[in-house]
């Protein structure tokens, strides 16, 4: 029983292995046409970026110097180096012996004159009420008024004509003529005083003047009394400024996006490139490499960001965001076109024809031909030809469950391809 049982065996072994190599040798044979794939990924839409990193220093946006006037002598210092300072605050005074001399002589003349007015309204108002003459015949041989700049205008004086015959009409007449005088007189008088108080006026603003205010926010950075620039205001408003050699200055334009990440400080700064100088920062020179400043203006400031970190940041040469993007081993470039295998719903390995954008590193987007949420082999060449596929039993993803939802035909079916696959 034995000598038979193994002829047996034997004959079962060599009738099972020949119908493996002919099977797989036949030309339709559907076991030569599965593809085993071991590595596949979901097509998700991600942001895809192309940068350069570059060194730059944090530094203030703004120095500005405030000037002195040399014709005036400085009286007080209002704020010290390192002080903080906003927009309008004082930062010091002249002294403006000057001006308040100037503004004393035209206070003086301004008091003479409204003294004057005072007299004239006094005078106008007495020659308004006064009555006529009682006689019908007076005689008057003096001038009525004789005003100068000594008269006393509350001392009526006499009528200034001789009257043979009494005529009220010729009286009222007189009057009338000298308070027209009169009161053209005041408003003379009356204009030279508007001149004079906007003189004085002008005098004051420009002593308003004499203390100097900050024309920004931020910090004082040098007092030098001595110099015409006496004052450095450093602004509270930071920047990135570096430098960008040969290579990069052909790469790199105005406006470009920057991102700033530093272990000095928490979160990350954004802004964009708002200048680039095209001359070099040093005189061109045959041995060394050309240099060209630019700076970097951020969205918003960071507290924790102080002026003279040194830090690395990346400019944002290209970009995409959102876009479905799939591994660059994926991708099979044949005759100008690219391709990729789709594993679909009827479980084929589907070759698709794509197109593809923005590819950085082993990362490209996919334009069209393919879209998010297909299934993908990671490395093209697991894949053969456009065939059914099987890939590696996982035990981890094995359950009740997922046992429950397999026939035993298809069990059977799927050990039968795995081991004549193998």
């Amino acid at each position: 029983m034995n000598k038979w049982l193994r002829l047996l065996v034997v004959i079962g072994i060599t009738v099972f292995l020949t119908a493996n190599i002919v099977l797989i040798g036949r030309e339709n044979s559907k076991v030569s046409r599965v593809n085993h794939i071991t590595d596949w990924s979901l097509i998700r839409k991600t942001d895809i970026v192309h940068s350069m990193p570059v060194d730059g220093v944090i530094t203030e946006a703004e120095r500005h110097y405030v000037m002195a006037d040399k014709d005036e002598t400085i009286k007080e210092f209002y704020v010290n180096e390192g002080d903080s300072v906003e927009a309008g605050t004082p930062l010091f005074a002249y002294q403006g012996e000057k001006i308040d001399n100037l503004a004393a002589q035209l206070n003086a003349e301004i008091e003479s004159l409204h003294s004057k007015k005072n007299s004239i309204q006094i005078l106008i108002n007495n020659l308004k009420s006064m009555p006529p003459p009682v006689s019908s015949r007076p005689t008057y041989t003096d001038s009525y008024y004789n005003i100068d700049s000594d008269t006393d205008y509350n001392d009526p004086q006499p009528l200034p004509e001789t009257y043979q015959d009494f005529n009220q009409a010729e009286w009222q007449q007189t009057i009338d003529k000298e308070i027209g005088e009169k009161t053209l007189e005041m408003e003379k008088i009356e204009a030279d005083i508007k001149k004079l108080e906007k003189q004085r006026d002008t005098f004051l603003i420009d002593k308003e003047k004499l203390s100097i205010t900050s024309p920004i926010a931020g910090i004082i950075k040098e007092i030098n009394p001595d110099s015409n620039k006496i004052m450095t205001i450093a602004s509270n408003e930071t920047v990135l400024k570096g430098e960008l050699n040969e290579e990069q200055l052909g790469k790199v334009n105005e406006g470009m996006k920057v991102k700033v990440l530093s272990h000095l400080f928490e979160g990350r700064l954004t802004g964009e490139i708002s200048q680039i100088v095209k001359l070099p920062s040093d005189n061109p020179d045959h041995k060394n490499k050309s240099l060209y400043p630019f700076m970097v203006t951020f969205e918003k400031e960071n507290k924790d960001v102080h002026i003279g970190y040194h830090v690395t940041a990346d400019i944002i040469l290209e970009e995409a965001n959102n876009v479905p993007a799939i591994f660059g081993k994926s991708v099979r470039d044949e005759d100008e076109k690219s391709y990729i295998w789709i594993l679909n719903e009827k479980g084929l390995t589907e070759e698709r024809e794509i197109a593809t954008g923005l590819n950085v590193g082993n990362l490209y987007s996919i334009t069209k031909g393919a879209q998010e949420g297909e299934l993908y082999v990671t490395d093209q060449r697991d894949a053969v030809k456009q065939a059914p596929f099987i890939t590696p039993l996982d035990v981890y993803q094995l359950n009740r469950t997922a046992l429950k939802d397999i026939t035993r035909k298809q069990v059977i079916k799927y050990i039968l391809m795995g081991i004549l696959q193998h």
